[in-house]
């Protein structure tokens, strides 16, 4: 730019000080024109002088570069954008946007990659860009996107044209899922209903489009839901916990983006009320720590019946008259039994009361999915127990006889370490937990090959083993002196997480369930690792199923330090897989696992569009169109003049500049500024005394 002079005042002191100088010589020159003094003219053009010099006026010799306009290029980099030839059309319109503006220095154009993996925000962004450039130099925004922008503003001013460059085809079909409404908990035993919506732009509204539901059981079901409107799919609670599965839709012919045609369905099941039966013999400490065990628990409904007569009684009161009520027993155990959870007989003996066939009714009702729990005291192997009765037969563990009473420490052992009912109070390897004293138990053997001791007492002998019997549990704890750690004798133990977590694993809590299967997708997103923690035969190999192909890929077990089974699984598929693992005597244990972010923010529409966007570019009267009919031209602008047009979008010039400072010249220079006011004193010095 060419050179010019620009005058300007740079004051010695403070301006509010030459104020108040000014307003005290104007007053002295009123004063002394009040008493008509001589002198008065040289004296004001001297005060005059003195205020000017301390103003400080002078010339500056200045010069102005003109500045670079600034142009932000905002390129969508989002797993959405590797569709089709997306990616191609973006990387193409950079590259003539470099072509076209790198030689020209009148343009900074600056290219920032927006990636993301589970949404796409390009406002975010372009907020974190603007705030490294001077807004005034900000000549326009171009953004090169799919037109699936998650985070645009509800407003937005950018005093300069917001551009968009949408990729993609005006013709692509994509068929989804959408969710409308999840459901967090479900009642065990009922169906969670989930309102969904199958969407083909192709179809009518309520046009029959056939699905697949994938449940977590392995089923299958087909049926057909009304093409873009809301429907209801419901999905069976059979436990609590988690419960999957996975809604599908068929693809369309050539479509462009076929992750979005399937929905993970996830609820947690919850039981409504665990209902509990605790049958006791005659009263002892014992029955009181089940008692205060399970009413603590708000989801229990206990029922609680004591016989509270010995057999050595020698009245002849008959029974059902000892009883505060008649023992309901056709009522427990022919209509009501199923409707319990958990059985627990605690040193239960017959004596007349409990029938022969209602025990049947009691091994019939854990065969078919209930639990059983055994506390067993000396009553257990009496003439009336029930160690010779088809219930104790079910049990896995055999009596001997005998009854050995003699101090003992109860004792995690090597598989009660793995499994998850006794794992939690097991303590450290090397530093074994110190529990209280128990002084009795029976002595007996496993009868089942199946069943788990997970403690031991007495010559390690088992104290509590655990067993499956048909699609039910049952449980046997060979002492009836729990209660002395409830008591805390010789320092106690942790009976209530002990019972607690037995009660809930009859019950078949997931969360406790022995040998199941740990799933974790790796960091690069290829592969499965599996996690096993066996309890007995080692594992061989597993197997899972692409959820897409239905192709089985195998990967065998290795053992770790921690003694746990691994194998990594290369499946790069996402979606729920089903995972089957076999052990060396050919049992099969199997597993689910559940890609969560099958359907992101990003994919749950991957179609491109204008309409996101359309908004917001008028808003700052910007260029929007589809980069398939071809990119604008380019175009220099006036910032009060039209920013863009049917076929062409602009680019402001901003007129910024940069200044450059030179020479100052003084107007009054002090030394000159001194001269004067030496020779005005003596000047008027002279007027004065003549």
């Amino acid at each position: 730019m060419s050179d010019w002079q620009n005058f300007q005042i740079n004051p010695l002191i403070d301006t509010g000080w030459l104020e108040i100088l000014a307003l005290t010589g104007i007053g002295l020159l009123v004063l002394l024109f009040a008493l008509r003094l001589r002198g008065v003219i040289w004296r004001a053009v001297m005060m005059a002088l003195l205020l000017v010099g301390l103003l400080a006026p002078q010339f500056t010799d200045q010069s102005r570069e003109k500045l670079s306009d600034i142009v932000l290029v905002l390129a969508d980099r989002s797993d959405s954008q590797k569709m089709g030839n997306r990616a191609a059309q973006t990387d193409q319109t950079i590259a003539d946007l470099h072509a076209q503006y790198d030689n020209n220095p009148d343009i900074d154009l600056r290219v920032e990659n927006i990636p993301g993996t589970t949404q796409t925000d390009m406002f975010a962004a372009l907020d974190r860009l603007l705030g490294g450039i001077p807004r005034e130099r900000l000549a326009g925004v171009v953004m090169i996107t799919d037109g699936q922008v998650h985070d645009v503003p509800a407003s937005l001013k950018l005093n300069a044209p917001l551009h968009v460059l949408v990729t993609g085809t005006q013709e692509e079909r994509d068929r989804r899922l959408q969710m409308h409404q999840n459901v967090d908990y479900g009642i065990v035993g009922k169906d969670a209903e989930f309102i969904v919506e199958a969407i083909d732009p192709d179809l009518a509204p309520g046009s029959p489009l056939g699905v697949t539901l994938l449940q977590e059981d392995g089923t299958v079901r087909h049926f057909e839901l009304p093409a873009n409107q809301k429907a209801s799919v419901k999905i069976p609670i059979p436990h609590a916990g988690p419960v999957l599965a996975e809604l599908r839709v068929p693809a369309l012919p050539g479509e462009a983006d076929t992750s979005n045609n399937r929905l993970i369905l996830e609820t947690t099941g919850v039981r409504d009320r665990l209902r509990v039966l605790l049958l006791s013999g005659e009263p002892h400490p014992g029955e009181r720590a089940w008692r205060n065990l399970l009413r603590a628990d708000p989801g229990v409904d206990l029922v609680h019946f004591t016989i509270l007569r010995p057999p050595e009684k020698g009245d002849d009161t008959p029974i059902n008259e000892l009883a505060l009520i008649p023992f309901p027993i056709r009522d427990l155990f022919e209509v009501r039994l199923k409707q319990f959870d958990l059985v627990i007989f605690d040193r239960y003996q017959r004596r007349g009361v409990l029938p022969v066939q209602y025990l049947e009714k009691v091994v019939e009702y854990v065969q078919g999915g209930g639990a059983a729990l055994v506390v067993a005291g000396p009553e257990y192997v009496a003439d009336d127990g029930l160690a010779d009765t088809i219930l104790g037969q079910m049990m896995p563990l055999s009596t001997t006889g005998r009854i050995l009473e003699q101090g003992f420490v109860p004792k995690v052992n090597g598989t009660g370490r793995m499994h998850p009912v006794t794992s939690a109070i097991a303590g450290p390897r090397q530093n074994t937990q110190r529990w209280g004293e128990w002084y009795r138990q029976l002595e007996t053997r496993q009868t089942d090959d199946q069943a788990m001791t997970v403690m031991t007492g007495i010559n390690d002998l088992p104290l509590l083993t655990l067993s499956r019997v048909g699609e039910g549990r049952a449980a046997i704890l060979t002492s009836d002196q729990m209660w002395l750690w409830q008591r805390g004798h010789d320092g106690g133990g942790p009976i209530a997480e002990l019972l607690r977590r037995l009660s809930h694993w009859l019950m078949k809590e997931p969360a406790l369930e022995e040998n199941t299967i740990e799933t974790a997708r790796t960091a690069d997103g290829k592969s499965l690792n599996l996690t096993w923690r066996k309890i007995g035969p080692a594992p061989q190999m597993a197997t899972a199923l692409d959820p897409i192909t239905g192709r089985a890929v195998n990967a065998p077990f290795t053992r770790k330090a921690d003694q746990t089974w691994q194998a990594n699984i290369p499946i790069e598929q996402h979606g729920l897989i089903r995972i089957t693992a076999r052990d060396s005597e050919g049992k099969t244990q199997t597993a689910l696992h559940v890609d969560r972010d099958v359907l992101t923010r990003e994919r749950r529409n991957t179609t491109s569009t204008t309409e996101i966007l359309a908004k917001t570019v008028a808003e700052n009267n910007g260029f929007i169109g589809r980069l398939e009919k071809g990119p604008p031209s380019w175009r220099r602008v006036e910032r009060s003049g039209q920013w863009h047009g049917t076929n062409w979008a602009g680019i402001i010039q901003t007129d910024s500049y940069r200044t450059l400072i030179g020479t100052t010249t003084s107007l009054l220079p002090l030394p000159l500024l001194a001269i004067i006011g030496v020779l005005l004193c003596l000047f008027g010095w002279r007027r004065e005394t003549r």
